[in-house]
């Protein structure tokens, strides 16, 4: 009797952990801030920032003071965003990872 009740919970368990994580919820955040050039920290006017991973494909530019905003959704606690100078060619692609749990609403990139 102890091994059957043993065994019906092992399966009940496996059975909600399967489950649970299959159909991880979506998580949508915004993150917002400012992108400075590095060696003079200005404000950078029209550098392209794009989720590259998760479920939606959000894109944005920097105003003219460098600010942003960019809604992502994703699956996990993770979205990754790249920034880029698409007009100009001035700086370097760079990628960056924000952790969804936290509060990304005031964070500062430094592009070369």
């Amino acid at each position: 009797m102890k091994r059957l009740l043993f065994l019906s919970l092992f399966v009940c368990a496996i059975t909600c952990f399967v489950f649970t994580n299959a159909a991880a919820p979506e998580v949508q955040r915004t993150i917002s801030g400012t992108v400075y050039d590095l060696s003079s920290h200005q404000p950078l006017e029209g550098i392209y920032i794009q989720q590259i991973n998760g479920t939606s494909s959000s894109s944005t530019k920097t105003d003219v003071s460098g600010h942003f905003s960019i809604i992502v959704k994703n699956s996990s606690q993770t979205a990754t965003l790249k920034f880029s100078d698409p007009d100009y060619g001035d700086y370097s692609t760079r990628t960056e990872d924000f952790d969804l749990s936290k509060d990304n609403t005031n964070v500062s990139v430094y592009m070369q």
